[in-house]
């Protein structure tokens, strides 16, 4: 049997920047065995994308969506590119340096 894998796309919006949420996100994904990166966004926001075991996953949604790093403050988590995968795409769960935004 193939094992499938769970990925999707979020942003989170609210206090989210300069509050170690990247870290944390980081943090919380490793520890759930989950890969996928994290950056800041210029307006504010943090957004990345989650891929791994479906239950991982769910548990990454709720902490994502109402418990983040602790000086952080959700306001919401917006998910999108919910979708099944036969492989994983990244190596570990990595934050990207917003200094090569653009």
């Amino acid at each position: 049997m193939i094992k499938k894998y769970f990925s999707f796309d979020f942003q989170v919006i609210g206090k989210v920047q300069g509050v170690y949420f990247r870290k944390f996100t980081k943090e919380q994904g490793t520890n759930l065995g989950l890969v996928g990166w994290v950056e800041n966004q210029k307006d504010g926001s943090v957004k990345g994308v989650v891929q791994g075991d479906q239950k991982k996953c769910e548990e990454m949604i709720h902490w994502l969506s109402n418990v983040g790093s602790p000086k952080s403050k959700i306001e919401k988590m917006i998910k999108t590119n919910e979708r099944e995968i036969d492989k994983l795409q990244y190596k570990d769960f990595s934050v990207r340096d917003d200094k090569k935004q653009k």
